[in-house]
Order: structure tokens, then C-alpha cells, then sequence
């Protein structure tokens, strides 16, 4: 229930606006829930039309709602915050937000490793890699797809590894592999999503995508791990701390 105060100096507006945030965040109203229409919202609040439109105009803009013409005002579904001053894996970044990860393993091959792939991970022509290419989800729902690219020599005992059921691949190489990732080089960019993108992650063709590039490093400095990644631009948000020297 959202209270008024009418004697307060606070803008209505900014008062519903508060209101509907606090329903959303005590969960009274879920993701994908319908809002009441702006004309029973007022008519419940004794407010005005426009009062009630400025409220979710203001939370449409920052995304906690969604507006759909000829559909109503929707909760939208919450955004993954991915830090970039910290290294971590899917499966970390979605544990810290309360949401249950999972994957579907989508390609796993040993083969010959590309002219890119021999530059990135620092080998050596005709050696051999491992590439794992899952598409992972949260909550059952995709959220990107990822592929990496490992030195098969250092990662042996990962290939016979039912990753359909393996969290993390961070965990996985610290536990069977010895090996402890501990930095990584990550470039960023924003893509569209391809029709065969698409139909993987379950979006309309053309939808925004983060596209991250990302080398990861053991302690000794050695290249552990080539991933490229595309995950849903509407689930994500990337988030830095700045400081000034």
C-alpha cells in the first residue's frame, strides 16, 4: 500500500514514485508484474493522472519499470552489476545478487588452436586448445554465451568434466588444474545481436549485446584463458570505482 503525506513539502510525485519503488523492493509487485493502469493508480492514490505518469516516467528512465505501448507499465527483470575493478566468474556475479547459475554446454572440442588463438594465449603454431562454449543462465534464464579457449597441455584434467553441472570454471582450475587465475586484460563493446545469437539467448534479433574479450593470467604471468563472450545489454550493468590520483 502507498502512502501520501499531503502535508509534506516532498512532491507527490516523487512520493508515488518512492511508493512504487518500496512495493517493488518488499517484492508486493514482481518482476514482469503488470502495473495498475496510471488511470486506477491515480484514482487509488487521489492523485492526479499526470502525478502518477511523472512517477513511472522517472522510473522507466531508470529502469526499474518498463513501458509498453498499448501494454501497460511492466516491473522490469532485475540487471546482473558486473564490476570491473574486481576479476570474477559468471557464477560469482550471479551468486552475489541472490540468483541460482547454471549452463548449458552448447560445443566441446580439443582441436588445433587459430593464428588468434596461438597470439592470445601465448603458443606456439599447431598447438592444441580446449574450447568450451556454454550458454549460461540465471535463474534458468539466458543471460550470455560464453566460449573459452584453454591450452589443452595445462588443462587435461578438464576435458572429461560434465560442465553442464560445473559452476565455475575458475573453481574447476584451481581444483583439478592447479591453476590460479589472478588477473586479466577485458575489452568491451556493444554489439547487435546476430540471428543465431538470438535464438540462443531467447532475444530479438538486432538487440543490444555486451561483447567482452577477456584474457586471464596465472600468478606466474603465463595466459590461462581466452574467452569472448555476448551477454543480454537489457540484464547488465557494468560498474567501476574511479579514483583520482
Amino acid at each position: 500500500m502507498i502512502d501520501l503525506d499531503r502535508s509534506s513539502s516532498f512532491p507527490l510525485y516523487l512520493q508515488v514514485k518512492q511508493g512504487v519503488l518500496k512495493e517493488i523492493e518488499e517484492e508486493h509487485w514482481k518482476e514482469g508484474d503488470l502495473i495498475k493502469p496510471e488511470n486506477d493508480l491515480a484514482h487509488e492514490l487521489g492523485v492526479n493522472r499526470l502525478t502518477v505518469r511523472q512517477a513511472l516516467t522517472d522510473l522507466a528512465e531508470e529502469g526499474v519499470v518498463v513501458r509498453i505501448r498499448g501494454k501497460g507499465t511492466f516491473v522490469a527483470h532485475r540487471k546482473v552489476a558486473q564490476s570491473l575493478s574486481r576479476l570474477s566468474s559468471f557464477s560469482e556475479d550471479m551468486l552475489s545478487m541472490g540468483m541460482k547459475p547454471s549452463s548449458e554446454v552448447l560445443k566441446m572440442e580439443i582441436r588445433e588452436a587459430s593464428t588468434q588463438e596461438v597470439q592470445h594465449l601465448s603458443l606456439i603454431e599447431e598447438s592444441k586448445v580446449f574450447e568450451l562454449r556454454r550458454l549460461r543462465k540465471a535463474d534458468g534464464i539466458p543471460m550470455g554465451i560464453e566460449t573459452s579457449v584453454l591450452p589443452y597441455n595445462l588443462v587435461v584434467g578438464l576435458t572429461k568434466l560434465p560442465f553442464g553441472s560445473v559452476d565455475s570454471l575458475y573453481v574447476a582450475l584451481r581444483e583439478i588444474c592447479g591453476i590460479e587465475v589472478v588477473r586479466a586484460e577485458q575489452s568491451i563493446e556493444a554489439v547487435s545481436a546476430t540471428t543465431s545469437l538470438a535464438k540462443m539467448l531467447g532475444v530479438k534479433e538486432g538487440m543490444p549485446l555486451l561483447k567482452m574479450l577477456r584474457v586471464t593470467y596465472s600468478p606466474t604471468n603465463k595466459p590461462v584463458e581466452w574467452v569472448h563472450s555476448f551477454y543480454r545489454g537489457d540484464r547488465y550493468i557494468l560498474r567501476v570505482n574511479l579514483k583520482q590520483f
